[in-house]
C-alpha cells in the first residue's frame, strides 16, 4: 500500500522466497516504472466556476531525489490564478516531507460571490509521520486578500450587504501557523474501496497580520466494499471559527458551504445571509457562518450492462448538514452613509435581526437534506461527473441547484 501511495510505480507485487532459516522468509518485491513527469492541458465547466483551463508542469520524482515540483496557471470566464509548489520527501535527510507553496488568484464577481477578489501568498509545511498510519503536518501561511464591490458590480447584482462594504478595497493580510492530524486506514488513497481517513484541522491566525483567529476541522471517511465492485462510503465533517484578542471576525473569513456540504444547493447557497441586500429582495448576499456540520452517505456501483474497460460508475447519494452562527455586525456607524442606508428588519419576514440595523440576519441551524443520483466516468478525456440532486429540506433564503457537472481533460 505505501509502495502504489507513493506514486513511482505503475504495479506492485510481492511475493515470498524461503529464507535462510524456518522462521524466516525473502520477500520479493518487484515493481513497475511509470512516467513521474508531466505536462498538462487540463479544461473543462463546472456549475460554479464556468469555463476553466490549466496548464501545468510537474514532476512527482525531480532530479531521481523523490522531489515534487509542480508549475500551473489557470484561466477561467470568473477566474485566474498562479501557482507553484516544491516538496522534499527526505528533509535533511530524515523521513520528513518539507516544501513551499506559492499562489495568486483573482476572481470576477458572480452571483455566488458579489464582488471580484484578489489573493496572493504562500505556505511553509512540514509533514511528520508519526506511525505508518498517523501523520501530524505543520504549517505557516502568509497571504493578502482584498474585495472590490464597483458600479458595474452594484448594478449587474444589486446592492451589496454593508458586511461586505465594511471590507470593501481593504486590503488585509492573514498570517496563521496550523497543523493536521491525519489518520490514513484507506487501502488506496487515489481510488480507496476499503479502509477509513480522519482528518482534523487547526489554524491560529494572529502571528502578525491583520486579523485573529481560531479555526477548526474535522473531515472524516469510511469506505467499505458491499458486494462485487460496489463501494460503501459514509462521510462526516465540522467546523468551527471564532475570533479572539477582541477583534472582530470579517466575513471573508466565516465558512461559506454549499454542494461542498450538502449537493443540490449553489456554492455559498447554505447559511446566513442578508435579507436587506440584493436585487429587489432576491439573491440576498450569503454571510458565512461559524459553525457547520454535514454527514453523507454514498453508494457507488459499475454498471453491469456496460464492459468494465468503459469505466462507468453510478451513485447513489444521501447528504444533511447545516451552517449557522454569523456573529457579524448588523449596524456600521463607521462608514458613510450608515442612517440613511437603515432597514427595518423587523418587518423582512425570516429576520433574526429587530429593529432598523443596515443588515437583516436570517440565521438557522435546521438542517438541509437531499437525496440524488450520480455518474462518473473515467473518460479518454479525463474524469467526469453529473451530480442531480432533490432537496428535501431547506430554508427559505437558501438558494438551490439541483445539477452540477464537472470535468476536464489532460492530454
Amino acid at each position: 500500500r505505501r509502495l502504489r501511495n507513493l506514486g513511482y510505480f505503475k504495479d506492485v507485487k510481492i511475493t515470498n522466497e524461503p529464507g535462510t532459516a524456518p522462521d524466516r522468509v525473502i520477500l520479493v518485491v518487484t515493481v513497475e516504472d511509470q512516467p513521474t513527469g508531466e505536462f498538462s492541458v487540463s479544461g473543462g465547466y463546472s456549475t460554479t466556476d464556468g469555463f476553466i483551463g490549466e496548464v501545468s508542469v510537474s514532476e512527482k520524482n525531480f532530479l531521481g531525489r523523490g522531489q515534487y515540483v509542480r508549475l500551473a496557471g489557470s484561466l477561467g470566464e470568473d477566474t485566474q490564478g498562479l501557482d507553484f509548489s516544491f516538496t522534499e520527501p527526505y528533509f535533511l535527510d530524515y523521513r520528513i516531507a518539507a516544501g513551499f507553496d506559492l499562489y495568486w488568484k483573482e476572481t470576477e464577481a458572480t452571483s455566488y460571490s458579489p464582488y471580484d477578489s484578489s489573493m496572493a501568498g504562500g505556505t511553509l509545511r512540514v509533514s511528520l509521520p508519526l506511525t505508518d498510519e498517523l501523520t501530524l503536518g505543520l504549517r505557516y501561511s502568509l497571504y493578502q486578500k482584498e474585495i472590490t464591490i464597483d458600479e458595474d458590480t452594484i448594478e449587474d447584482y444589486g446592492t451589496p450587504s454593508w458586511a461586505l462594504l465594511e471590507i470593501n478595497n481593504e486590503a488585509y493580510i492573514t498570517s496563521l501557523v496550523g497543523y493536521t492530524l491525519t489518520y490514513n486506514m484507506l487501502d488506496n488513497n487515489l481510488n480507496p474501496t476499503g479502509g477509513y481517513l480522519l482528518e482534523l484541522k487547526q489554524d491560529f491566525a494572529g502571528v502578525g497580520g491583520d486579523v485573529n483567529y481560531v479555526r477548526s476541522t474535522f473531515d472524516s471517511r469510511w469506505y467499505m466494499p458491499v458486494y462485487g465492485d460496489a463501494v460503501f462510503m459514509l462521510r462526516g465533517q465540522a467546523g468551527n471559527i471564532s475570533s479572539w484578542g477582541g477583534e472582530d471576525l470579517r466575513i471573508l473569513d466565516n465558512f461559506f458551504k454549499g454542494p461542498d456540504l450538502v449537493r443540490g444547493f449553489e456554492s455559498n447557497g447554505i447559511g446566513p445571509r442578508d435579507l436587506a441586500s440584493g436585487s429587489d429582495g432576491s439573491d440576498p448576499d450569503a454571510l458565512g457562518g461559524t459553525l457547520y456540520w454535514g454527514t453523507s452517505a454514498e453508494l457507488q456501483f459499475p454498471l453491469s450492462f456496460m464492459p468494465k474497460e468503459v469505466n462507468l460508475k453510478m451513485a447513489l447519494f444521501a447528504d444533511a448538514g447545516s451552517l449557522w452562527g454569523y456573529e457579524g455586525n448588523t449596524t456600521f456607524t463607521n462608514i458613510s452613509g450608515w442612517e440613511d442606508s437603515l432597514t427595518d428588519c423587523s418587518a423582512i419576514q425570516g429576520s433574526k435581526t429587530k429593529g432598523y440595523a443596515n443588515v437583516c440576519v436570517a440565521d438557522s441551524d435546521s438542517i438541509r437534506s437531499s437525496v440524488g443520483v450520480s455518474l462518473i466516468w473515467q473518460s479518454p478525456f479525463g474524469p467526469l461527473r453529473f451530480d442531480y440532486a432533490w432537496v428535501l429540506t431547506k430554508e427559505d433564503y437558501d438558494q438551490t441547484q439541483a445539477f452540477r457537472f464537472s470535468g476536464g481533460t489532460k492530454f
